[in-house]
């Protein structure tokens, strides 16, 4: 009887089936009206049946249309839908809802990682992702919206495999659309105030900003955000360095705050350059400028080394942060020259041997803390507690779950999440039994 029917009419009949089959969660209801019709005319007359579906569910809470979408993963199991189409509902809930439910609403996208990187949906929907993330940005703003922006960028990371040329800056474009501005045009007003103000301060004790070390500072964006241009000898910094020496530091509150462009005022530079955020923010665009100059003379070794001290001066936890950063940024080696070799596909899984699963299992003393880290649910670790009869052996298994279930798993990834949870001495451990 349906293979009568024309498009419009089986559009509608399948909407009808499809809201008594959402309502009762029965999907054999739709599975067994739907066989009714040839393949091509029922996926193509369902699909758009659920998007006319959503446009009565738009209205309902959160919950309600992440329900929606998994009843349409469901059919698409079931070969009722073409296999974009849960993506293609996402994308139609993101546009028409509001910034603060589409936060709430990622969170679905976030956790069903998994089910988008299955067989049947990953080539299909991997387009949609992308378009649908970009789509977000685009509305987003980096200023207001920084941590929904970077879930967004870090389930891409975790959604495409690391050799997805569509994510890779294949020719190491850099952006010079971060332009920093400040009053640099040497103008009579912004000199004149800058210098009568050191005149009047003429405290020993007070950092001394002059016009020309307000420019000099500020022009160093410039290099950083192109590296390119880079022409900098000792002798251009050796007025920054002293400054950098002098400044009394004043260690930040508790209170932490997020600036997504530097305030360039010049009567800020002064309290800027004596706060320990601030200072640390220049001294690590330095460090990450002077890794991209690995051809550079003995000057980059020599400034390199005041850097680090400067930050093991810099309170609070100075050595600490600064080891950190040296960490990062011998890390961020081994990400070179994988990009300098062509970006290769993984060739597979680094596994963990039996004598650093011994290590860490006997050194792990909170194994609770690194499986949260690493991604497993309270339902999940309720199971390692119930299944093993000591601390000991529950780190094992869930260790060795991990590199069996993780392909982003790898011996280099668990030592950088255990720094980064300051579990040193356990880090220490897996190495020294390599």
């Amino acid at each position: 009887m349906s293979d009568k029917l024309g498009f419009e009419e089986l559009r509608a009949k399948y909407k009808d089936v499809l809201s008594k089959a959402f309502a009762t969660n029965n999907i054999d209801l739709l599975d067994s009206f739907s066989k009714n019709a040839n393949e091509t005319d029922r996926k193509a007359a369902m699909d758009q049946a659920y998007r006319d579906k959503l446009l009565d569910l738009l209205v309902e809470e959160p919950d309600t249309l992440e329900a929606f979408v998994c009843f349409c993963i469901e059919s698409c199991r079931r070969q009722m839908v073409t296999p974009t189409m849960p993506v293609v509902l996402l994308g139609d809930i993101f546009d028409a809802l509001t910034l603060n439910k589409c936060e709430k609403m990622f969170s679905y996208v976030e956790n069903g990682v998994n089910i988008w990187k299955e067989e049947l949906f990953f080539i299909a929907c991997k387009n949609n992702l992308l378009r649908m993330c970009n789509d977000l940005l685009r509305r987003l703003s980096r200023s207001q919206n920084t941590v929904f922006c970077g879930r967004i960028l870090l389930f891409l990371a975790k959604f495409f495999p690391f050799s997805e040329r569509s994510g890779l800056n294949i020719v190491s474009e850099f952006n010079l659309e971060n332009i920093t501005e400040f009053g640099g045009d040497n103008s009579s007003t912004l000199k004149d105030a800058l210098d009568e103000e050191m005149v009047v301060e003429d405290d020993k004790s007070k950092l001394m900003i002059d016009y020309n070390l307000y420019c000099r500072f500020w022009s160093l964006q410039d290099f950083f955000r192109n590296p390119n241009t880079f022409e900098l000898q000792k002798s251009k910094l050796n007025r920054l360095k002293a400054v950098s020496a002098d400044i009394e530091m004043q260690e930040s509150s508790k209170e932490q705050h997020y600036f997504a462009k530097f305030l360039t005022n010049q009567k800020l530079l002064e309290l800027q350059l004596s706060d320990s955020n601030f200072r640390r923010c220049v001294l690590i665009q330095f460090l990450i400028l002077f890794q991209y100059l690995t051809s550079t003379s003995e000057w980059v070794k020599e400034t390199s080394a005041l850097i680090y001290r400067l930050l093991g001066e810099t309170p609070p936890h100075g050595k600490r942060f600064a080891e950190c950063a040296k960490s990062i940024l011998k890390r961020e080696e081994h990400w070179n020259s994988w990009k300098n070799d062509g970006c290769p596909a993984r060739s597979g899984v680094t596994m963990i041997s039996p004598s650093q699963l011994d290590a860490i299992s006997s050194a792990l003393a909170d194994w609770k803390k690194l499986a949260v880290k690493l991604g497993y649910k309270p339902d999940e670790i309720q199971f390692f507690e119930t299944e093993n009869a000591t601390d000991a052996l529950r780190a094992k298994n869930m260790v060795q779950l991990w590199f069996d279930d993780d392909e982003d798993a790898s011996v280099e990834n668990l030592l950088y999440v255990l720094e980064g949870l300051k579990m040193m001495d356990v880090a220490e451990a897996v190495r020294a039994a390599q």
